[in-house]
């Protein structure tokens, strides 16, 4: 079974910015191998044996990815713009 999208992001609510990063980029790879499938045509992998199948799937992790991408809009701002925190180990000089 699925997690709605508001419950699937709740799960992330506390992360670690880094963290939120390596779920969206898992949600990338699934999507983007995905269509690269169906572009081809190829729905013959034992995955579509499994439910829910692939095209479910993908539906729903586009799905996470949009709740998932508004919690990461907010952290950012509030750890990297607002906050103290950066993305690189060398600190920018306020200009």
């Amino acid at each position: 079974m699925m997690l709605n999208p508001e419950m699937y992001a709740e799960q992330f609510k506390n992360a670690f910015y880094q963290e939120m990063i390596k779920e969206r980029d898992s949600l990338m790879r699934y999507i983007r191998k995905y269509e690269k499938l169906e572009k081809a045509g190829d729905c013959s992998g034992e995955e579509w044996m499994i439910h829910p199948q692939p095209d479910v799937r993908y539906q729903m992790y586009m799905e996470y990815l949009a709740a998932l991408l508004l919690l990461m809009k907010d952290k950012y701002n509030e750890d990297y713009v607002w906050g103290d925190k950066r993305l690189s180990r060398v600190r920018r000089r306020n200009v």
